[in-house]
């Protein structure tokens, strides 16, 4: 293999249950066993990295990734963290040995592996889908963006190329679409899960703006772990308290389902269900049925504990009289 020549190894890394998203591109020498220089950024709406890796060259993913971080749309300390972790695995002759042998064999799966290894360092245990391009190029060609359309930096309505029948067009960068056109560019974006209630619950396909329902927050990223800081919403136990939200779009692809909500005015969230059959809690303006039912209990133990010692009481005394009362019986036998 000449030494002249480089792979340029591109992915994006999508786990929707936690709404992160990942894109990387990236240069790597098989000579000298290094990642000689890469770019990623990590995102929280998943539009923003809505690239085919398919004919990409690593010039346009730094450029996507480089228009992300200008306009402040990255995750920054997940993004931060990231660009730490590649850098030192692309330093590691046990990493590199392995991923250049993987590329070599075209090991997809391996490769995958080994790049969520280092994804879970970042953000826990996580099983993401991850999307790969790699292809050989010679090192003169780094910079060069790709040749079946322009540079992402540069594309504008003038030089877009038409639209084969046959490919899905590409949606152009850093335009939210479908439910995530709901959420505004300045809002917080954070991370939760539904409350569900399997007999009472509304499916979640049936969920319209405006419906109440009850979520909690999951602390994986600054942004939620911030908010739950402000709301007090961190128990001494370190669980989370359920919070109040509210509906504000929904889309519903056969058994998969989008959902976004509000908690306030500017904090909002997105998730991405699976199934259909799951039922979630609608808000009623009443307390959680688990605090009701913590105080019940408690007043219940504690109006037991007091029958229980006002009972053992009277029986004492009754005992107690009954024993003096054998006493005078006797006394007054022996005496007369």
């Amino acid at each position: 293999m000449p030494s002249e020549q480089v792979y340029s190894l591109l992915f994006q890394s999508r786990d929707t249950t936690s709404s992160l998203y990942i894109l990387f591109g990236g240069i790597v020498d098989p000579v000298a066993s290094r990642i000689e220089r890469f770019e990623v950024v990590a995102v929280g709406n998943s539009e923003l990295i809505n690239i085919p890796l398919s004919g990409a060259t690593f010039k346009d993913i730094t450029n996507v990734c480089q228009k992300i971080k200008y306009e402040g749309k990255q995750l920054k300390n997940l993004t931060n963290k990231l660009q730490e972790l590649f850098q030192t695995s692309g330093r590691s002759d046990d990493f590199m040995e392995q991923l250049i042998h993987y590329i070599n064999k075209r090991e997809d799966e391996k490769i995958r592996y080994l790049i969520n290894q280092v994804g879970n360092q970042a953000m826990g245990n996580t099983k993401p889908d991850i999307s790969l391009w790699y292809s050989l190029v010679d090192r003169d060609k780094i910079e060069e963006a790709g040749s079946s359309r322009p540079s992402f930096e540069t594309l504008d309505a003038e030089e877009a190329p038409a639209v084969v029948p046959d490919e899905a067009p590409v949606i152009p960068v850093g335009v939210p679409t479908g439910v995530d056109a709901n959420i505004p560019a300045n809002a917080t974006r954070i991370q939760f899960k539904f409350i569900l209630s399997p007999v009472s619950g509304i499916p979640v396909n049936q969920l319209r703006p405006g419906d109440q329902i009850v979520v909690q927050l999951i602390g994986s990223d600054p942004a939620t772990l911030g908010i739950i800081d402000v709301m007090k919403l961190k128990m001494e136990d370190g669980s989370i308290k359920p919070v109040p939200a509210t509906i504000v779009a929904t889309e519903n692809k056969g058994v998969e389902n989008e959902t976004v909500i509000k908690i306030g005015n500017d904090i909002f969230g997105k998730i991405y269900e699976e199934e259909n059959s799951i039922k979630v809690r609608p808000y009623t303006g009443e307390k959680p049925a688990a605090a009701k039912g913590s105080t019940s209990s408690a007043s219940a133990a504690s109006s037991a504990s007091l029958e229980a010692g006002e009972s053992s009481l009277l029986l004492t005394v009754l005992i107690a009289l009954g024993v003096v009362g054998i006493g005078m019986v006797a006394v007054f036998v022996f005496l007369f």
